[in-house]
């Protein structure tokens, strides 16, 4: 905007308001704007905040364990079962809710 375009403005704003209620027209505008942008900057603060956390708090512990004791053997780790084939989940539903798809069928 340049000089003219603001004293155009001004111009009018004197016509349609008078001089007296320009002032605070002119104060209440400046509250607004000075909250528009503080809530601007606490929300961009708070965005770069929350960008910023994960990153320090999903970093994964490159310290050793200080005792071997507590560490399980991957062998204890993995599940057992007595039987190889694994049971079918859908087994225990009762029929009319389950239905199977018929192998090779294409959608």
């Amino acid at each position: 905007m340049g000089f003219g375009e603001i004293i155009l403005i001004l111009a009018i704003a004197l016509i349609l308001f008078g001089p007296e209620d320009l002032p605070d027209i002119a104060r209440t505008i400046g509250k607004v704007v000075f909250e528009v942008r503080k809530a601007t900057h606490d929300l961009t603060s708070e965005f770069q905040n929350s960008m910023d956390k994960p990153k320090t708090q999903n970093t994964p512990n490159t310290q050793a364990p200080q005792s071997g004791a507590n560490v399980p053997e991957p062998e204890e780790v993995l599940l057992k079962y007595d039987d190889e084939s694994p049971k079918d989940p859908l087994a225990e539903l009762p029929l009319d809710m389950v239905s199977y798809e018929e192998k090779g069928a294409s959608r």
